[in-house]
């Protein structure tokens, strides 16, 4: 029978030897961490393959109101370290799902358009989209679809050039704060778009048309883009900004002019947003930066923003991917490589092979 002093030295020999096993266990744990950090850093392992679970991708499609440049334009490339940016074996293209129609979606237009201050019956032009005309002031005109809840406003100001002569514009910051605004008041904002950075242009009311200018200072309108937050590429790039197929004037933007008259302080408005379903994904290879830069140089590019004027050489002066936010709406949302001289010109051309 074991006293108790042999029963205390048995403990304390069972209690040693589990701290020295516990020891060797951490150091043995630490040790083959390093290996392994060591073994990837030399031998990484190869990224997975491309689920390309959508199947053939189409085209992205990128409606805007800027012309394809005519004749040739000649590319060169001055980048900040001369070259392309490597692009990795991967980027996620996410599902955008469709819009569906509800008994109550021709109530909810009406009251959105009711809160945009129009109150009169709409003409259909379409099989979804009505027009209102503002009975208080026939220069506004507002088209909307009852099953996207979609719309742009539009003040001909052609008609109305005089409100250029006021300009109260107080700073940058308050324009920006004024666009959010407008739309949260709608109750329509989407949570993404309260994340991105807004893109801010300035313009000038320059014989019968609106021309981009420097400062605020110098500016009869501003406009003001919304963009969505950075998304996810399942990739080392980590989130990526989203580009819509008019640099300028996005797809949730609003153009202000300086007047204090409600009705006449915002120039155009428009929110034409489809929703991007960011638990369904699929990756894809894309093509090479060099690749897509040949594909510009032979004029197979989105033209999503050129300057008042520019000649036949273009010097690409930033290069970054992006993901496209398609119009009209379509079922993906697709990767492209923006092409900048950061003076004006922006062009897009999409990542995945056709």
């Amino acid at each position: 029978m074991a006293t108790l002093t042999d029963t205390a030295y048995i403990t304390r020999k069972a209690i040693n030897l589990g701290l020295i096993l516990l020891v060797l266990g951490i150091v043995a744990r630490i040790i083959l961490g390093s290996v392994a950090s060591l073994r990837d850093a030399f031998f990484p392992p190869p990224p997975p393959p491309p689920t390309q679970a959508f199947g053939r991708l189409p085209l992205p499609s990128a409606q805007n109101n800027i012309a394809t440049p005519s004749g040739s334009i000649s590319y060169s490339l001055e980048t900040a370290d001369g070259g392309l940016p490597a692009l990795p074996p991967t980027l996620r293209v996410y599902f955008m799902p469709k819009s569906s129609s509800s008994f109550a979606a021709f109530d909810r237009m009406k009251a959105t358009a009711a809160q945009l201050g129009f109150a009169d019956v709409p003409v259909r032009f379409s099989a979804t989209a009505w027009r209102f005309t503002d009975a208080g002031n026939p220069l506004r005109t507002l088209d909307i679809d009852e099953v996207t809840q979609n719309f742009r406003l539009k003040y001909n100001y052609l008609s109305d050039q005089s409100i250029f002569n006021e300009k109260n514009f107080s700073s940058t910051d308050q324009v920006v704060s004024d666009a959010r605004n407008y739309f949260q008041n709608l109750g329509i904002l989407p949570p993404e778009f309260q994340g991105g950075q807004p893109i801010v242009t300035f313009y000038r009311f320059e014989s019968g048309a609106l021309v981009s200018t420097t400062a605020l200072a110098n500016a009869d309108a501003v406009g003001v883009t919304l963009t969505r937050a950075d998304l996810d590429s399942g990739s080392a790039l980590k989130k990526l900004p989203v580009v819509s197929p008019d640099f300028r004037q996005g797809l949730v933007s609003v153009l202000f002019s300086g007047s204090n008259d409600s009705k006449k302080h915002v120039l155009e408005a428009r929110f034409l947003v489809s929703d991007v379903d960011q638990e369904n994904f699929a990756t894809y290879t894309p093509i090479s930066a060099s690749a897509a830069f040949d594909k510009l140089k032979g004029g197979q590019a989105i033209f999503a923003s050129l300057p008042d004027s520019f000649g036949n050489n273009v010097t690409i002066r930033k290069v970054y991917p992006a993901y496209l936010d398609p119009y009209p709406a379509q079922s993906f949302l697709q990767p492209v490589l923006v092409f900048s001289d950061e003076k004006g010109f922006v062009a897009y051309v999409p990542l995945m092979a056709q």
